[in-house]
């Protein structure tokens, strides 16, 4: 009398066997032996299937595990190290292809970023040879990148407004005398899905004889790959009006299923940090939240409901280590994941003079004490911008950053030994 085991095997067997018998073609009739190698092989591609399906979306999901933290001497020490533990090189200028690389391209910054699998950069106040009579003016171009670091893509067209990246929307007050036309000061790109990004926009109007200007507020524009370009395109009217804090024109950056915005408001050093969730709601004002600024570091972190008006901009920011609280830069920047440090860079220039960098476990902070980078070296610190997708794979120590203003955009390399 068989076993209970042996019978459930057996039932294990029939049901898989029948199945394959019925799909056979009439004229096919395999031997025993061979159909029961048949039935076999369709049970191992079956579980291993099976195993796919269960296994695949843990592995998936799973997050990635960190390294340890590079750690690093403090900022005094860090300046006394240069040239033995990190040293950086001038790389060079970055250069533009096509008839307006060819005049002489250039401005007062250029962010990068990537969206599914095309480097992005977009810049600002955009001319050749520091004349808007050559190729026009476009106060925020965007292009695509090369594969190399200090080589952008401009060779589609030969007049730079052809290039324009964020427009107004058709329902955005007109320019009204004597401003002529709108301006845009844009953050970089971050994805939100596969195929689309974000960015958000300070909207001006200018244009004036007296070379005043007219803020408009701030907007967020949702970005897709065109063929020849990066497409920006405005959904709706802008998140704010004037009176609002500006967002995002520092950087932007997406972690942890919120997209960070900073921004450079208030007191000396302050830097503000806004976040909405990564995805449509990021074009809802009511979404956003923002950090206060508490002069304990030690206090948990407050997030406030809403947009800030301007006015109120000093009672936001994050902290560092720094004696104030605050950091040491007023101008522009970048808040990239560091792989060789496992940690939030945030990169800032103190206007025309240092480049400093600062390192956070979260993207809110809070934050070390300033590293001086390019400090007493004679280079103009405006709109500095890292690039860390260039770093080559197992050189993670090393990073390209590039820097204006005002003609030539100077690309360098740091890396760091510790």
């Amino acid at each position: 009398m068989p076993s209970s085991h042996t019978t459930s095997i057996r039932t294990c067997y029939k049901f898989p066997s029948n199945l394959i018998r019925s799909c056979y073609p009439r004229s096919f009739n395999p031997s025993r032996f061979t159909h029961g190698c048949i039935v076999t092989v369709c049970l191992a591609l079956s579980l291993l299937v099976l195993l796919v399906i269960i296994i695949a979306p843990i592995v998936h999901t799973t997050p990635k595990a960190r390294k340890a933290s590079t750690n690093l001497p403090t900022p005094e020490n860090f300046l006394q190290d240069n040239g033995t533990k990190w040293q950086i090189e001038y790389v060079g200028d970055i250069k533009f292809t096509g008839p307006m690389g060819k005049e002489g391209l250039g401005g007062d910054k250029c962010r990068s970023s990537s969206l599914a699998g095309r480097d992005i950069w977009n810049c600002g106040d955009m001319q050749c040879d520091s004349d808007a009579t050559i190729c026009g003016f476009d106060m925020g171009p965007a292009f695509y990148g090369t594969r190399h670091v200090s080589v952008i893509d401009t060779s589609a067209y030969s007049v730079i407004s052809d290039y324009a990246f964020a427009l107004p929307w058709p329902g955005d007050p007109k320019p009204v005398s004597p401003q002529t036309i709108y301006g845009m000061d844009t953050s970089n790109v971050v994805p939100i899905n596969e195929t689309t990004g974000i960015a958000y926009v300070w909207e001006i109007t200018r244009g004036a004889s007296d070379g005043s200007h007219v803020n408009q507020g701030a907007g967020v524009v949702a970005v897709t790959l065109g063929p020849t370009k990066p497409i920006a395109q405005r959904v709706g009217p802008l998140l704010t009006g004037p009176q609002s804090i500006q967002l995002g024109l520092l950087a932007i950056l997406n972690a942890g299923g919120y997209i960070y915005n900073y921004n450079q408001q208030g007191p000396f050093g302050n830097i503000l940090v806004g976040r909405v969730k990564a995805d449509e709601a990021a074009f809802d004002a009511t979404e956003y939240e923002y950090l206060v600024f508490h002069s304990d570091s030690t206090t948990d972190p407050e997030w406030i409901a809403g947009i800030p008006a301007a006015k109120d901009a000093d009672s936001y920011g994050m902290r560092t280590s720094e004696t104030t609280g605050r950091f040491t830069c007023t101008q522009y920047g970048s808040v990239t994941w560091s792989e060789y440090f496992s940690k939030y860079m945030l990169m800032c220039n103190l206007y025309l003079n240092f480049t400093f960098f600062y390192l956070a476990d979260n993207p809110w902070g809070p934050w070390t004490g300033g590293f001086k980078l390019l400090s007493d070296s004679g280079w103009l610190g405006y709109g500095v911008d890292a690039h860390p997708q260039w770093s080559p794979r197992g050189k993670e120590n090393e990073l390209y950053f590039s820097q204006g203003p005002n003609g030539p955009l100077n690309m360098f390399k740091v890396t760091f030994h510790y």
